[in-house]
């Protein structure tokens, strides 16, 4: 019998039983790495309406991941990795600055137990968020994340933000750890992404409430996604490019 994972996301202000799960877990994460005293947990996001939250459910093992896609909606108001990065690269804000006009949003706070370790949920995670974001205003989309895992937003079109830092690169949040800005320059198209990934982003774009058979580790899973945030789940002129370059990429 297949194992299954349930993917909903939501408007971070609509299921505050969710986030809290989600801010327990993350924590329990960290505190495995060694992290909680290094980097203070930000919660202000629960409340904040341009924030979504996708959480990966398991049947027995309750909730096994997280991540999070804030929007760049307040230029009075950082987004997590401007607010990290303010001492290290000053530059951060005038490039964010840059891409906000496009509707911009800054994918963050990925993490999965480990107690359900080697089944590929942070894949599933960071190919759902990237689905989710033309449905919600992000056009663009950056992330901060480890070095060891920066194939993820890869496969999804993401690239390295080469001109700051060492080509992108920081030792964040210690000296030993390598972190890694990076943008994906067009979530509609995604030029950058790899073929398979764009084609099952595709699918959930268009379908984004269904169920699949996937194997993004060593198992295969029954995966459910429940992912529409948005009443209009996308606007015409996208679904319209979505549909074209679906038929390029899979005809």
């Amino acid at each position: 019998m297949k194992d299954t994972l349930h993917l909903i996301a939501f408007k971070a202000p609509d299921r505050p039983d969710l986030c809290a799960e989600f801010l327990h877990q993350h924590e329990l994460v960290l505190a495995e790495l060694g992290i909680p005293l290094v980097v203070k947990a930000d919660e202000s996001w629960i409340h904040d309406p341009f924030c979504y939250v996708i959480v990966a459910t398991h049947p027995t093992e309750g909730m096994v991941g997280g991540i999070r896609l804030q929007l760049d909606h307040n230029p009075e108001r950082s987004l997590p990795l401007a607010a990290s990065l303010s001492s290290l690269a000053p530059d951060i804000h005038a490039v964010l600055d840059q891409l906000r006009p496009f509707g911009n949003g800054e994918v963050c706070g990925l993490w999965s137990a480990s107690r359900y370790a080697n089944r590929g949920v942070t894949v599933l995670l960071s190919l759902a968020v990237t689905t989710i974001a033309p449905m919600v205003g992000a056009n663009r989309l950056v992330c901060f994340v480890g070095h060891h895992t920066k194939r993820h937003p890869e496969r999804n079109g993401f690239v390295a933000m080469t001109g700051i830092g060492d080509r992108g690169v920081f030792d964040y949040p210690t000296s030993e750890f390598r972190s890694v800005v990076m943008v994906n320059p067009d979530t509609i198209l995604l030029p950058y992404a790899d073929h398979d990934h764009r084609k099952a982003i595709y699918s959930l774009r268009l379908r984004p409430d269904q169920t699949r058979e996937e194997q993004p580790a060593r198992l295969q899973l029954e995966v459910r996604y429940d992912l529409i945030v948005a009443a209009g789940v996308i606007d015409l002129v996208a679904y319209r490019m979505i549909s074209e370059e679906r038929l390029r990429y899979t005809g």
